[in-house]
């Protein structure tokens, strides 16, 4: 049956129809049963159309279930989170002829969008994304389950949270075992603020990971099991503390720069929480140093870099505005939502108060609703009513605090 289907791969590349690649050797109608795996055939048949087609019945054969086996693998290598060995894959799958059989073309799609995902190449991953969808009626049920998947992360990279959740809880678990998307399910619940399903996510996932022996993905798992044991009130800071220190060492132990990058930029938000504002800048400056300028979690950092060193006094303000237009300057080349907050820190830096409401009530708040971010949300709604009260603008501060009445602490500023 395999056979059939490489036999028909490569009469097709040759541009032969039926008739001329079985001219001599069969009739037709054999070869098209041939071709579609319906009938029996003999060796010399399928040893005569292999050398009219010049090629080598059990090279390819091999060929086949080796490039089976490799895509299977380059998945598993994107799962585990092996940027090096994932992009070698890619690139020796490209060169192997046999992946535009039509077999393996939806699945070298799905993961190619899912490669260029890991590499924040969203475009690239969008435009595949969508060419899947305009024959999403044909997917297989697992198929179906897993472009549900792939599109879930797209959402959550661009920051479309609800969207996010609403495509990864459409997922069948029954039709779909790669339960990695329960860690996409949790920090796109706890990106909206909603911890303990996020934090029930996080569960899940790490047993997965656990099960799977997948360490890089069980630090990130624990790190943000970490968070949402702080989210609604500051959970005890010796063992916070000790957990993340736990986790940075694990991080050299596998070389992993990133998420050490990303564990030092938490607990230096858990000291900003609690005033410690020297140690929070600290950890902010570390978390800098180990990050590309050009990856999206640079930004990230120098934002809670500037909001310590602004709320602690630690820098002067000509040095934090200058920091602030060189994070706007970048966050504009890169498309990131961050500019906002360069735009409010720059407000603040240079005391522009109306300013910076303005940006809040009319660009803020509104991007941030949109996308669900329920932290931010939360935040500026608080801000903005405590700027509304003091100005005597009684009807706009009751609206907003309608909104957010009941609401716990900001998770910005614990007070």
């Amino acid at each position: 049956m395999i056979l059939g289907k490489i036999i028909k791969f490569y009469r097709e590349k040759a541009g032969l129809t039926q008739g001329q690649l079985g001219e001599g050797i069969c009739s037709v109608t054999h070869l098209s049963k041939i071709e579609r795996g319906i009938t029996e055939y003999s060796g010399e048949i399928t040893l005569l159309l292999a050398k009219k087609l010049n090629i080598n019945p059990e090279d390819e054969m091999n060929r086949y279930h080796e490039l089976s086996k490799r895509l299977n693998e380059w998945h598993e290598h994107m799962i585990m989170q092996r940027i090096h060995e994932s992009e070698t894959l890619k690139n020796e799958l490209e060169e192997e002829s046999l992946i535009h059989m039509p077999e393996f073309q939806l699945l070298y799609c799905m993961l190619s969008a899912r490669y260029y995902l890991s590499v924040n190449q969203l475009d690239s991953a969008y435009k595949i994304i969508q060419g899947i969808q305009k024959n999403d009626t044909a997917l297989s049920p697992h198929d179906h389950n897993m472009l549900k998947h792939i599109l879930g992360i797209y959402y959550f990279l661009t920051g479309q949270y609800r969207d996010c959740i609403s495509s990864l809880t459409s997922i069948d678990q029954d039709q779909y075992h790669h339960e990695e998307y329960y860690y996409h399910l949790a920090i796109a619940y706890h990106s909206i603020h909603s911890n303990i399903t996020a934090y029930y996510y996080g569960k899940k996932a790490l047993q997965y990971f656990q099960r799977t022996l997948n360490i890089l993905r069980i630090i990130d798992t624990e790190m943000l099991l970490i968070i949402q044991l702080n989210s609604k009130e500051l959970h005890d800071f010796f063992e916070t503390k000790e957990k993340y220190e736990q986790l940075i060492k694990l991080c050299d132990a596998c070389n992993s720069g990133d998420r050490k990058s990303k564990l030092y930029y938490n607990l230096g938000f858990e000291y900003f929480r609690r005033k410690k504002y020297p140690d929070s800048a600290a950890l902010y400056k570390e978390a800098l140093k180990l990050t590309d300028k050009n990856a999206p979690h640079y930004l990230t950092a120098l934002d809670g870099y500037l909001h310590t060193c602004f709320k602690g006094s630690l820098e002067s303000r000509a040095t934090l505005i200058e920091l602030a237009e060189k994070g706007l300057k970048q966050a504009k080349e890169m498309d990131s939502y961050t500019l906002i907050n360069f735009q409010l820190h720059l407000h603040l830096l240079k005391d522009e108060e109306e300013n910076y409401y303005q940006l809040i009530e009319e660009s803020a708040l509104p991007f941030f609703k949109k996308i669900g971010y329920g932290i931010l949300i939360d935040h500026y709604e608080r801000k903005l009513f405590h700027y509304y009260s003091k100005k005597g603008d009684d009807q706009k501060a009751l609206e907003l605090a309608s909104s957010f009445i009941g609401k716990q602490k900001s998770y910005y500023d614990y007070d």
